[in-house]
């Protein structure tokens, strides 16, 4: 099993969208729309590296509605770490500007442009 499927598998609640593509894609717009997510890019912000790691290990460690542990928070960094491996060093990053993108009531996540692939790693929860 892949890093991928590893995630989808151990963020057991709410629904996971985590996965790659096979090319760079020229906007956050395009790589949101593979992942069945909002495709407007001003639905989208740059942020740094440390910020999205940041984002996606408190996604994969706690639900967004109470915070309650799904994941341990070192597992949750391991796993976060194996993902943005997949991109290489010059890769870029976005996340949702306060703009839902999935009928979900709690959705965050990062979208990833490097220099070969793309990816997405998105948590919708609902209460």
């Amino acid at each position: 099993m892949g890093i991928n499927e590893d995630i989808k598998r151990l963020r057991d609640c709410g629904e996971v969208r985590c996965g790659v593509l096979p090319y760079s894609a020229p906007t956050p717009a395009t790589v949101a729309k593979a992942f069945e997510l909002r495709d407007d890019d001003a639905c989208y912000r740059e942020i740094d590296e440390s910020t999205a790691h940041s984002f996606v290990a408190e996604v994969l460690h706690r639900d967004q509605a109470y915070s309650v542990e799904i994941i341990t928070a070192a597992q949750a960094e391991q796993l976060t770490g194996k993902f943005f491996e997949q991109f290489g060093a010059q890769a870029r990053y976005f996340t949702n500007n306060w703009c839902p993108v999935t009928d979900a009531t709690f959705d965050v996540g990062v979208l990833v442009i490097g220099v070969l692939q793309s990816g997405c790693l998105w948590v919708e929860d609902e209460y």
